[in-house]
């Protein structure tokens, strides 16, 4: 074998090495690090619209829990669909959601607080089923998409609390449709 062949094979030796590599960081950070979820449905516009494709990034789930007000990907204890939520009540916390007279509207109260919500499609007419005043669990956390009157979360007691365990992760960007 001469030396350009010995060069040839070298380099084509190297090219394999890099491609397994590549591949075997991807499929670490693809399992454990980041997951893509597609939007599917209404429940989180204006934010999000149907088709959308978003990153979620899993670490946070596993060391702290999500914060109020984070986007997750969870999924409901029936099923094993990711769906894409806002999260609005912490383990322990107090959720209220009442007919406010004045506004015509269900307004939703967080341990004796009205929380503002500026990102909602509209005024929620909806309060679901759950019993108000409702304790979010141990290790659960309560969560609503953001055009409530067309989303099924928390506020219905067939889906309830969300489990940590069933968090995949924190939406971090949206990656499709590109520009926006």
């Amino acid at each position: 074998m001469d030396k350009k062949e010995k060069n040839m094979k070298k380099e084509i030796t190297q090219w394999i090495a890099a491609i397994v590599i590549v591949i075997a960081v991807a499929f670490v950070l693809r399992t454990f690090v980041f997951c893509t979820v597609r939007v599917k449905g209404p429940s989180m516009e204006p934010l999000y619209v149907h088709g959308d494709i978003v990153v979620a990034e899993k670490l946070s789930g596993i060391v702290s829990g999500p914060d109020r007000n984070d986007i997750i990907v969870c999924k409901y204890s029936t099923s094993d669909e990711l769906i894409i939520k806002r999260v609005l009540g912490l383990p322990g916390d107090d959720i209220d959601i009442y007919y406010d007279r004045d506004k015509e509207e269900y307004v939703l109260v967080i341990n004796g607080e009205l929380v503002e919500e500026p990102y909602l499609k509209e005024a929620m007419m909806q309060p679901g089923d759950t019993e108000y005043i409702y304790t979010v669990p141990d290790d659960c956390y309560f969560v609503m998409g953001d055009n409530r009157n067309l989303s099924s979360d928390s506020r219905f007691m067939s889906i309830g609390a969300i489990p940590r365990e069933n968090i995949a992760g924190k939406v971090v960007f949206k990656i499709w449709p590109l520009g926006n």
